[in-house]
């Protein structure tokens, strides 16, 4: 892992660029983690950044339970006693992260899943949180971002900076790996639209660069599932299976799957699929003990 390195975006607000990036928040030598890094070397370079500038860490707030948002809180947690707090539904697989593999799965996840990519470290939430609005006692506020997770959450200083977890992803990784990790089509879909409206002065996404304006990538992560539903539907002009439909997308987009990448761009297919049959484009029926997805008549 490369060594990180601290940026300063405003007064009080710092980014520690990284495959996933770390917000820090610090008043009066107090520091906030937005999010911890994806392991226990990330989490050793953010303690050792934290202590060169005299801050003690007082707090990790998660914007979502993945992996690699949350692989540094089990050693800062044990080195600091920092509290951690996350919203609701995030917290269950942030105590209990084999969650995360068996959801995927959708059963009891086998070895090859069950590794850091996947399965953080557990740690301990202190507090639980709502979605929306003021974050217990820190002056930063949560501003409910779900789609790509169960009940995401990005975070505004007061330095207005935004930091927008994992709702949008930058053009780099969209023209790279097409199918990004989707919960919610529908919740995706109006979180896209919500970022419209949501000013600030600085964005950071987890996955990004920098920037000062998020309507046209708001636009282009909405454009980029419009053209996978697109191409998704197509699949399912004749009654097809979800494993021929799987086959089609990753030829399609050029995926060589693992087994990672199975329950990853499998779970987001089915949400695509899921979302095709809430809008009445798609039917479902159950024959020779397969279950077939086809246009509606």
């Amino acid at each position: 892992m490369a060594s990180l390195t601290l940026q300063q975006i405003a007064e009080h607000t710092y980014l520690i660029p990284a495959p996933t990036n770390i917000g820090v928040y610090v008043n009066d030598h107090q520091a906030i983690l937005i999010d911890s890094g994806n392991d226990k070397e990330a989490g050793r370079q953010i303690f050792k950044l934290l202590t060169a500038q005299g801050w003690q860490l007082a707090l990790i707030i998660n914007t979502h339970s993945n992996a690699d948002h949350i692989g540094g809180n089990a050693f800062l947690q044990q080195k600091t006693n920092c509290c951690i707090v996350a919203t609701q539904m995030e917290a269950a697989f942030i105590n209990n992260p084999m969650l995360e593999s068996a959801f995927l799965f959708g059963g009891f996840p086998f070895k090859d899943l069950q590794n850091k990519f996947l399965v953080a470290q557990p740690s301990h939430v202190t507090d639980v949180i709502p979605a929306s609005g003021p974050i217990i006692e820190t002056g930063l506020e949560a501003i409910p971002l779900p789609g790509h997770y169960f009940e995401m959450i990005g975070i505004k200083t007061p330095d207005d900076v935004l930091f927008l977890a994992d709702s949008v992803f930058s053009e780099t990784i969209l023209n790279k790996y097409h199918l990004v990790f989707l919960y919610d089509i529908q919740a995706q879909f109006e979180t896209l639209e919500r970022l419209k409206t949501i000013r600030a002065k600085y964005y950071v996404p987890s996955h990004g660069s920098l920037c000062t304006e998020i309507l046209s990538l708001a636009e282009s992560n909405r454009r980029k599932s419009q053209e996978i539903l697109t191409f998704i539907a197509t699949c399912c002009a004749e009654p097809s299976i979800f494993e021929d439909i799987l086959a089609l997308i990753c030829t399609r987009y050029q995926i060589t799957l693992n087994a990672n990448q199975y329950v990853l761009v499998g779970s987001t297919v089915k949400s695509y699929l899921a979302y095709l049959l809430a809008q009445g484009k798609l039917t479902t029926r159950f024959a020779d003990g397969k279950l077939f997805w086809q246009h509606a008549a």
